[in-house]
């Protein structure tokens, strides 16, 4: 079996290494491998590119370089989704049967999944046709980050959801929480996202050039922690998975829409070709 692994903490990043560990583990090839080898091939950005969302490069070149250190791999000049657009279409690492993006700095659950280099890696791997899984953890203190027992947890939820789950699922993004203080996860629960927006708290922080200086406030808060979601799951010491939908049509509006129309005998207006006029 072989594994795309990526990230947007960027190459030399602790979590993207723990995660390679667990991917690489005993436990995790027995699990999810059925015993078979595990082989995984990173191919991540050369630097920081937290919350780029699913942003990709145009216009511009991107540098992608061979790695030796501390693994084989490959570091990209550019973002999270250009690492696997270039992972699975020019860099020869196919075939691939599951993608892993992670883990992260941070979590992402609630509206965090589109602000997310992490889930954009993910979702692109998807959007290609291939099974993805985003992992992240949940930090208070960056200086207490655990990554080898997040990496762990993380791989063991990939494992208990079954191999049929995740690939059945498409994209699925995984949380850890706060491991400080030995802390130990109260179990793992699959639960919808939240949908409650973030409580945004920006600072002045002086003039600049022609302008005020605005700084978004640190941590991760939300307006609401609905029961049940993944925000609230997560606070409360579990591990979440939340499948995540590639499609964001509104197959309800589009009904209802279409329904007005033909109430009204508006019909399906056609395109005009050229030269009609008007």
């Amino acid at each position: 079996m072989r594994i795309l692994l990526t990230n947007d903490d960027g190459y030399d990043a602790p979590g993207l290494a723990a995660m390679r560990r667990a991917l690489l583990s005993p436990a995790f090839r027995e699990g999810y491998a059925d015993g078979d080898e595990v082989e995984v091939v990173v191919v991540a950005p050369s630097r920081v590119q937290s919350a780029t969302g699913h942003a990709i490069t145009l216009h511009r070149q991107v540098e992608v370089s061979r790695r030796l250190e501390p693994y084989e791999g490959y570091a990209v000049g550019g973002r999270p989704a250009d690492c696997v657009k270039l992972a699975l279409t020019r860099l020869n690492v196919e075939p691939i049967h599951l993608v892993v993006s992670g883990m992260n700095a941070g979590a992402n659950v609630g509206f965090n999944v589109f602000y997310s280099g992490t889930v954009g890696a993910a979702r692109e791997a998807t959007i290609q046709g291939f099974p993805a899984v985003a992992t992240s953890l949940y930090l208070r203190d960056r200086d207490h980050d655990h990554w080898d027992r997040a990496a762990q947890h993380a791989a063991d939820a990939i494992v208990r959801l079954g191999r049929a789950g995740v690939e059945r699922a498409g994209l699925t993004t995984i949380n850890v929480p706060v491991l400080d203080g030995g802390f130990e996860p109260k179990g793992l629960a699959v639960c919808p996202m939240s949908t409650a927006p973030l409580a945004e708290r920006w600072e002045a922080e002086g003039k600049g050039e022609v302008g005020v200086l605005y700084s978004a406030g640190p941590g991760m808060r939300f307006r609401d922690e609905p029961p049940g979601t993944d925000v609230e799951r997560l606070f409360d010491g579990w591990v979440t998975a939340t499948p995540l939908g590639i499609d964001p049509t509104s197959f309800g509006e589009v009904r209802a829409m279409k329904a007005e129309l033909e109430k009204r005998g508006a019909g399906v207006p056609q395109a005009s070709s050229p030269g009609d006029g008007g």
